[in-house]
Protein backbone atom coordinates (compact mmCIF):
# COMPACT_ATOMS: atom_id res chain seq x y z
CA UNK A 1 0.00 0.00 0.00
CA UNK A 2 1.80 3.35 -0.98
CA UNK A 3 2.52 5.39 2.12
CA UNK A 4 0.31 8.30 2.78
CA UNK A 5 1.08 11.55 4.53
CA UNK A 6 -0.31 10.21 7.79
CA UNK A 7 2.07 7.57 7.75
CA UNK A 8 5.11 9.68 7.82
CA UNK A 9 3.35 12.09 10.33
CA UNK A 10 2.96 8.86 12.48
CA UNK A 11 6.89 7.27 12.29
CA UNK A 12 8.08 11.05 13.17
CA UNK A 13 5.88 11.34 15.84
CA UNK A 14 4.34 14.84 14.87
CA UNK A 15 1.17 16.32 13.07
CA UNK A 16 0.14 15.99 9.14
CA UNK A 17 -0.01 19.31 9.35
CA UNK A 18 3.57 19.88 10.22
CA UNK A 19 4.80 17.34 7.63
CA UNK A 20 2.99 19.20 5.30
CA UNK A 21 4.77 22.31 6.41
CA UNK A 22 8.04 20.50 6.05
CA UNK A 23 7.28 19.19 2.85
CA UNK A 24 6.28 22.53 1.29
CA UNK A 25 9.38 24.37 3.06
CA UNK A 26 6.79 27.00 5.41
CA UNK A 27 8.36 27.96 8.30
CA UNK A 28 7.16 27.08 11.90
CA UNK A 29 9.32 23.80 11.61
CA UNK A 30 12.06 22.68 14.15
CA UNK A 31 15.42 22.30 11.79
CA UNK A 32 15.49 18.83 12.59
CA UNK A 33 12.02 17.58 12.12
CA UNK A 34 12.47 18.63 9.25
CA UNK A 35 15.23 16.87 8.61
CA UNK A 36 13.56 13.76 10.18
CA UNK A 37 10.26 14.63 8.47
CA UNK A 38 12.64 14.60 4.81
CA UNK A 39 14.23 11.54 5.98
CA UNK A 40 11.38 9.30 6.25
CA UNK A 41 9.51 10.25 3.66
CA UNK A 42 12.27 9.42 1.68
CA UNK A 43 12.40 5.87 3.61
CA UNK A 44 8.80 5.15 3.00
CA UNK A 45 8.88 6.65 -0.44
CA UNK A 46 6.48 9.16 -0.30
CA UNK A 47 6.37 11.92 -2.29
CA UNK A 48 3.38 14.10 -2.81
CA UNK A 49 1.59 13.51 -6.00
CA UNK A 50 3.53 10.30 -6.10
CA UNK A 51 6.39 12.16 -7.32
CA UNK A 52 8.98 9.29 -6.83
CA UNK A 53 7.43 6.51 -9.08
CA UNK A 54 9.25 5.91 -12.21
CA UNK A 55 12.52 7.56 -10.29
CA UNK A 56 15.40 6.04 -12.68
CA UNK A 57 16.77 2.81 -10.10
CA UNK A 58 20.28 2.46 -12.48
CA UNK A 59 22.21 4.98 -14.18
CA UNK A 60 21.05 6.21 -17.31
CA UNK A 61 24.13 8.55 -17.44
CA UNK A 62 21.33 11.61 -18.46
CA UNK A 63 21.18 14.92 -16.86
CA UNK A 64 17.39 16.53 -16.50
CA UNK A 65 17.29 20.37 -16.65
CA UNK A 66 14.04 21.79 -15.60
CA UNK A 67 12.93 25.75 -15.97
CA UNK A 68 9.69 27.51 -15.95
CA UNK A 69 8.14 27.67 -18.81
CA UNK A 70 7.39 31.54 -19.69
CA UNK A 71 4.79 32.68 -21.95
CA UNK A 72 5.39 32.66 -25.91
CA UNK A 73 4.69 36.18 -26.25
CA UNK A 74 7.85 37.10 -24.42
CA UNK A 75 11.01 38.39 -25.69
CA UNK A 76 13.73 35.53 -25.41
CA UNK A 77 16.96 36.32 -23.55
CA UNK A 78 19.98 35.10 -23.17
CA UNK A 79 18.60 33.07 -20.33
CA UNK A 80 18.14 29.85 -19.22
CA UNK A 81 19.71 29.35 -22.99
CA UNK A 82 23.54 30.62 -21.58
CA UNK A 83 22.95 27.93 -18.40
CA UNK A 84 21.72 25.21 -20.45
CA UNK A 85 25.02 25.59 -22.39
CA UNK A 86 26.86 25.37 -19.31
CA UNK A 87 25.35 22.37 -18.59
CA UNK A 88 25.62 20.78 -21.73
CA UNK A 89 29.34 21.54 -21.81
CA UNK A 90 30.07 20.07 -18.71
CA UNK A 91 27.89 16.87 -18.80
CA UNK A 92 29.26 16.25 -22.00
CA UNK A 93 32.95 16.47 -20.90
CA UNK A 94 31.97 14.08 -18.09
CA UNK A 95 30.41 11.57 -20.13
CA UNK A 96 26.54 12.30 -19.91
CA UNK A 97 23.98 13.48 -21.65
CA UNK A 98 21.08 16.33 -20.79
CA UNK A 99 17.28 16.47 -21.60
CA UNK A 100 15.42 19.92 -20.81
CA UNK A 101 11.99 20.04 -19.87
CA UNK A 102 10.16 23.67 -19.28
CA UNK A 103 6.88 23.66 -16.90
CA UNK A 104 4.31 25.75 -16.33
CA UNK A 105 2.20 26.63 -13.48
CA UNK A 106 -0.09 23.16 -13.48
CA UNK A 107 2.60 20.95 -14.31
CA UNK A 108 4.48 22.19 -11.12
CA UNK A 109 1.04 20.99 -8.91
CA UNK A 110 2.42 17.41 -9.93
CA UNK A 111 5.83 16.26 -10.34
CA UNK A 112 5.04 13.00 -11.69
CA UNK A 113 3.36 13.95 -14.82
CA UNK A 114 6.67 15.00 -15.44
CA UNK A 115 7.85 12.36 -18.17
CA UNK A 116 11.59 13.40 -17.83
CA UNK A 117 10.84 12.44 -13.91
CA UNK A 118 8.22 9.71 -14.07
CA UNK A 119 9.47 7.89 -16.45
CA UNK A 120 12.68 7.33 -14.61
CA UNK A 121 14.99 9.06 -17.98
CA UNK A 122 17.67 11.02 -15.80
CA UNK A 123 20.38 10.62 -13.00
CA UNK A 124 19.67 13.73 -10.83
CA UNK A 125 17.83 16.69 -12.08
CA UNK A 126 19.00 20.55 -12.24
CA UNK A 127 16.46 23.08 -11.48
CA UNK A 128 16.48 26.43 -12.93
CA UNK A 129 15.24 29.53 -11.55
CA UNK A 130 13.07 31.17 -8.88
CA UNK A 131 9.55 30.63 -10.24
CA UNK A 132 10.14 26.77 -9.44
CA UNK A 133 7.39 26.77 -6.62
CA UNK A 134 8.81 25.28 -3.34
CA UNK A 135 6.22 22.40 -3.46
CA UNK A 136 7.70 21.14 -6.51
CA UNK A 137 11.08 21.25 -5.78
CA UNK A 138 10.48 19.46 -2.41
CA UNK A 139 8.53 17.29 -3.92
CA UNK A 140 11.52 16.11 -6.23
CA UNK A 141 14.45 16.41 -3.08
CA UNK A 142 11.96 14.11 -0.95
CA UNK A 143 12.09 11.61 -3.63
CA UNK A 144 15.71 11.00 -3.01
CA UNK A 145 16.67 11.73 -6.34
CA UNK A 146 20.01 13.94 -6.53
CA UNK A 147 18.95 17.45 -6.71
CA UNK A 148 21.39 21.32 -7.06
CA UNK A 149 18.90 24.52 -7.82
CA UNK A 150 20.07 27.62 -10.09
CA UNK A 151 19.62 31.17 -9.47
CA UNK A 152 17.33 29.69 -5.88
CA UNK A 153 17.33 29.07 -2.36
CA UNK A 154 14.70 27.66 -0.10
CA UNK A 155 13.96 29.87 3.05
CA UNK A 156 14.20 26.45 4.97
CA UNK A 157 15.24 23.37 3.05
CA UNK A 158 19.28 23.13 2.29
CA UNK A 159 19.25 21.73 -0.96
CA UNK A 160 22.59 22.60 -2.64
CA UNK A 161 22.75 25.50 -4.92
CA UNK A 162 24.52 27.51 -7.40
CA UNK A 163 24.00 31.05 -7.23
CA UNK A 164 24.98 34.54 -8.08
CA UNK A 165 26.14 37.37 -6.06
CA UNK A 166 22.26 39.02 -6.03
CA UNK A 167 23.55 41.14 -3.06
CA UNK A 168 26.52 42.74 -4.19
CA UNK A 169 25.46 43.56 -7.91
CA UNK A 170 22.64 45.09 -7.13
CA UNK A 171 24.09 46.60 -4.20
CA UNK A 172 27.24 48.24 -6.67
CA UNK A 173 24.30 49.30 -9.46
CA UNK A 174 22.12 50.87 -6.92
CA UNK A 175 25.46 52.70 -5.53
CA UNK A 176 26.33 53.74 -8.94
CA UNK A 177 23.27 56.06 -9.01
CA UNK A 178 23.45 57.46 -6.11
CA UNK A 179 27.66 58.26 -6.17
CA UNK A 180 28.40 59.04 -9.48
CA UNK A 181 24.91 60.74 -10.58
CA UNK A 182 23.47 61.70 -7.07
CA UNK A 183 20.02 60.70 -7.32
CA UNK A 184 18.21 59.73 -4.68
CA UNK A 185 14.39 59.16 -5.47
CA UNK A 186 14.86 55.58 -6.69
CA UNK A 187 11.92 53.11 -6.64
CA UNK A 188 12.39 49.31 -6.92
CA UNK A 189 10.70 47.18 -9.44
CA UNK A 190 10.24 43.70 -7.80
CA UNK A 191 9.44 40.29 -8.76
CA UNK A 192 7.10 38.14 -6.49
CA UNK A 193 8.27 38.68 -3.17
CA UNK A 194 8.67 34.73 -2.34
CA UNK A 195 11.39 34.72 -5.30
CA UNK A 196 14.62 33.97 -3.80
CA UNK A 197 16.65 36.35 -6.33
CA UNK A 198 13.78 39.12 -5.88
CA UNK A 199 14.02 39.11 -2.23
CA UNK A 200 17.73 39.33 -2.24
CA UNK A 201 18.31 41.80 -4.96
CA UNK A 202 15.42 43.87 -2.68
CA UNK A 203 17.78 43.74 0.22
CA UNK A 204 20.64 45.51 -2.08
CA UNK A 205 18.85 48.41 -2.93
CA UNK A 206 17.53 49.25 0.41
CA UNK A 207 20.53 48.77 1.79
CA UNK A 208 22.12 51.35 -0.81
CA UNK A 209 19.15 53.72 0.07
CA UNK A 210 19.07 53.64 4.00
CA UNK A 211 23.11 54.45 3.89
CA UNK A 212 21.67 57.63 2.88
CA UNK A 213 19.25 58.04 4.54
CA UNK A 214 16.25 57.27 1.72
CA UNK A 215 12.61 55.84 1.72
CA UNK A 216 12.96 53.13 -0.07
CA UNK A 217 9.75 52.78 -2.59
CA UNK A 218 9.21 48.75 -3.88
CA UNK A 219 6.70 48.05 -6.82
CA UNK A 220 6.09 44.18 -6.93
CA UNK A 221 5.40 42.64 -10.38
CA UNK A 222 3.76 39.05 -10.66
CA UNK A 223 6.25 38.45 -13.23
CA UNK A 224 9.87 39.72 -14.57
CA UNK A 225 8.63 40.27 -18.32
CA UNK A 226 8.80 43.59 -20.61
CA UNK A 227 4.82 44.07 -20.30
CA UNK A 228 5.30 43.85 -16.25
CA UNK A 229 8.22 46.38 -16.28
CA UNK A 230 5.80 48.79 -18.60
CA UNK A 231 2.75 48.72 -16.13
CA UNK A 232 5.50 49.10 -12.92
CA UNK A 233 6.60 52.51 -15.13
CA UNK A 234 3.59 54.03 -15.42
CA UNK A 235 2.48 52.87 -11.35
CA UNK A 236 5.70 54.77 -10.47
CA UNK A 237 5.09 57.63 -12.38
CA UNK A 238 1.78 58.19 -11.19
CA UNK A 239 2.75 57.44 -6.93
CA UNK A 240 5.76 59.36 -7.85
CA UNK A 241 6.51 62.60 -9.58
CA UNK A 242 9.66 63.27 -8.27
CA UNK A 243 11.29 60.35 -9.48
CA UNK A 244 14.48 60.42 -10.56
CA UNK A 245 15.70 56.42 -11.08
CA UNK A 246 14.62 53.28 -11.55
CA UNK A 247 16.84 50.35 -10.23
CA UNK A 248 14.57 47.21 -11.94
CA UNK A 249 15.24 43.42 -10.86
CA UNK A 250 15.75 42.16 -14.10
CA UNK A 251 16.41 43.34 -17.96
CA UNK A 252 13.14 43.07 -19.14
CA UNK A 253 11.47 44.80 -17.04
CA UNK A 254 13.67 47.64 -17.48
CA UNK A 255 13.17 47.25 -21.37
CA UNK A 256 9.37 47.73 -20.25
CA UNK A 257 10.33 50.71 -18.52
CA UNK A 258 12.10 52.71 -20.97
CA UNK A 259 9.40 52.18 -23.43
CA UNK A 260 6.62 53.65 -20.86
CA UNK A 261 9.14 56.05 -20.29
CA UNK A 262 9.50 56.67 -24.25
CA UNK A 263 5.42 56.77 -24.60
CA UNK A 264 5.19 59.41 -22.08
CA UNK A 265 7.48 62.05 -23.59
CA UNK A 266 10.06 61.11 -21.01
CA UNK A 267 13.90 61.05 -22.11
CA UNK A 268 16.12 58.00 -20.17
CA UNK A 269 18.52 58.84 -18.88
CA UNK A 270 17.91 62.51 -19.20
CA UNK A 271 14.63 62.98 -16.77
CA UNK A 272 14.72 59.42 -15.47
CA UNK A 273 17.69 57.21 -15.06
CA UNK A 274 17.38 53.38 -15.41
CA UNK A 275 19.28 50.27 -14.76
CA UNK A 276 18.89 46.53 -14.96
CA UNK A 277 20.14 43.12 -14.08
CA UNK A 278 21.54 39.78 -16.03
CA UNK A 279 23.35 42.02 -19.08
CA UNK A 280 21.07 39.49 -21.40
CA UNK A 281 21.98 40.40 -25.15
CA UNK A 282 20.48 42.80 -26.28
CA UNK A 283 21.35 45.47 -23.54
CA UNK A 284 24.44 46.56 -24.99
CA UNK A 285 21.92 47.02 -28.46
CA UNK A 286 18.77 48.56 -26.70
CA UNK A 287 18.00 52.50 -27.02
CA UNK A 288 19.52 53.76 -24.83
CA UNK A 289 21.89 50.87 -24.22
CA UNK A 290 21.18 49.57 -20.93
CA UNK A 291 23.51 50.07 -17.76
CA UNK A 292 23.07 46.56 -16.16
CA UNK A 293 24.74 43.58 -14.16
CA UNK A 294 26.24 40.65 -15.87
CA UNK A 295 25.97 37.65 -14.89
CA UNK A 296 28.20 34.34 -16.00
CA UNK A 297 25.45 32.03 -17.03
CA UNK A 298 28.06 29.84 -18.80
CA UNK A 299 29.79 29.45 -15.92
CA UNK A 300 26.92 28.35 -13.93
CA UNK A 301 25.95 25.82 -15.76
CA UNK A 302 29.56 24.59 -15.66
CA UNK A 303 29.25 24.69 -12.07
CA UNK A 304 25.61 22.72 -11.41
CA UNK A 305 26.81 19.96 -13.90
CA UNK A 306 29.86 19.42 -12.19
CA UNK A 307 28.40 19.92 -8.57
CA UNK A 308 25.47 17.61 -9.50
CA UNK A 309 27.63 14.80 -11.41
CA UNK A 310 29.95 14.44 -8.23
CA UNK A 311 26.58 14.09 -6.03
CA UNK A 312 25.26 11.03 -8.45
CA UNK A 313 29.02 9.05 -8.26
CA UNK A 314 30.42 10.42 -5.17
CA UNK A 315 27.27 10.70 -2.65
CA UNK A 316 28.05 14.41 -2.21
CA UNK A 317 27.22 15.90 0.77
CA UNK A 318 24.47 18.18 1.22
CA UNK A 319 23.56 21.49 1.79
CA UNK A 320 26.61 22.61 -1.04
CA UNK A 321 26.49 26.38 -2.09
CA UNK A 322 27.90 28.18 -4.51
CA UNK A 323 28.62 31.92 -5.15
CA UNK A 324 29.20 33.44 -8.68
CA UNK A 325 30.49 37.12 -8.62
CA UNK A 326 29.07 39.81 -11.19
CA UNK A 327 29.71 42.54 -13.16
CA UNK A 328 28.71 45.87 -13.31
CA UNK A 329 28.44 47.12 -16.90
CA UNK A 330 27.62 50.59 -17.48
CA UNK A 331 26.41 52.08 -20.34
CA UNK A 332 24.13 55.08 -21.37
CA UNK A 333 20.54 54.43 -19.58
CA UNK A 334 22.01 55.54 -16.45
CA UNK A 335 23.57 58.86 -17.32
CA UNK A 336 27.02 57.92 -17.93
CA UNK A 337 28.31 58.16 -22.21
CA UNK A 338 30.68 54.94 -21.57
CA UNK A 339 31.53 52.36 -24.85
CA UNK A 340 30.11 49.53 -24.38
CA UNK A 341 31.24 46.77 -22.40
Amino acid sequence: MKPNLQDVADQVGVSTATVSRALNDRGGVNPDTRERILRVAQELGYVPNAAAKGLATSRTDTLGLITYQRPPQQPISNFPDETIQGVDQEARERGYHIMTTFVSEDMMQDAAGIPLVSEGRVDGLILVGPALKASFIIQLYSSGIPIVLVDNLLNETNIDAIVCDNVGGMYSITQHLIRVHDLRKLVFFSGPAEWFSSRERRGAYETALAEVGQTPHVIYMRDTTMPMGHAAMLEALDRFPDLEGVVAVNDATAFGAIRACKENGIDVPGDIAIVGFDNVGWAAHHDPPLTTVRMFRHETGIQAARHLIDKIERDSPAGFQLRLSTEQIVRESCGCMAADT
